[in-house]
């Protein structure tokens, strides 16, 4: 009998090792959605924008990696896609998502990159594609900073903490002149608590179970979208301040 239940805590440990095997990197399919605090302006006429990543800066990165964390003590990582499950770079999926953003404000946007390779743009060729697109104004994104990260070893029954730093410059320009204008760095580090613990400590299955869609509200819905918008709405009252003072785009 008790060489029954030893083998069976084998069986247990083998199948606890080979789920953390597969656990160890993951993919979360991510999609924007634009924050309710944007508003249509319904500008007449719409001035006609592009948008484009221009890279990312942070350190030792991959460009698909949005994640990293730890559940029974065990690293797991998970690199972003989008919801066919192709590569999704993080500098890609915020100049898009803000060239989104701007569109829902009233604008007419494009986004400079190519939506296959989705690969960095220089400021040049971005400018260069701007003018051929007959657009009045060009914001360049770059990131800075962004990962989430969660810890599940925590004695907190049924709830986890996911935290989340997003940070990238963005760069407003008058596309007739070359002008640039005024710059902004958007910056947010939120913590939200999210459904997840299934033990009263800690499951080795939690991040494998849930951590997509911890992944996928933090960076769709709530603090990623939250300051996307917030540099949208900036962008965009730089735009109507110059209008509104008579220079439009193009004027000296």
């Amino acid at each position: 009998m008790q060489n029954v239940s030893h083998r069976i805590k084998q069986l247990f440990r083998i199948a606890v090792y080979i789920g953390i095997f597969s656990l160890s990197a993951c993919t979360a399919a991510i999609t924007h959605i634009p924050s309710s605090d944007l508003q249509d302006l319904k500008l007449q006429p719409p001035p006609r924008v592009v948008v484009a990543d221009i890279g990312d800066a942070r350190e030792s990165e991959e460009p698909t990696a949005i994640a990293q964390g730890f559940s029974e003590w065990v690293p797991i990582i998970y690199y972003a896609t989008d919801k066919e499950g192709k590569d999704l770079p993080i500098s890609f999926y915020i100049a898009r998502s803000l060239s989104e953003d701007l569109r829902r404000l009233g604008y007419l946007s494009a986004l400079a990159n190519d939506q296959n390779e989705r690969k960095p743009v220089t400021v040049e060729s971005a400018m260069d594609i701007a003018r051929e697109q007959g657009a009045d104004y060009l914001v360049t994104t770059k990131v800075t900073d962004g990962k989430t990260n969660f810890w599940g070893f925590l004695i907190i029954p049924f709830m986890e903490p996911v935290w989340t730093r997003i940070g990238f410059d963005a760069q407003l320009y008058d596309v007739k002149t070359g002008t640039s204008l005024s710059p902004e760095h958007a910056f947010r580090e939120d913590t939200e608590w999210y459904f997840g613990k299934i033990t009263i400590t800690d499951s080795v299955i939690d991040a494998g179970l849930f951590g997509e869609s911890w992944i996928n509200s933090v960076w769709g819905k709530t603090a990623v979208s939250s300051v996307l918008a917030e540099t949208a709405k900036k962008v965009s009252s730089e735009i109507l301040a110059r209008q509104t003072a008579g220079h439009p785009a193009g004027a000296i």
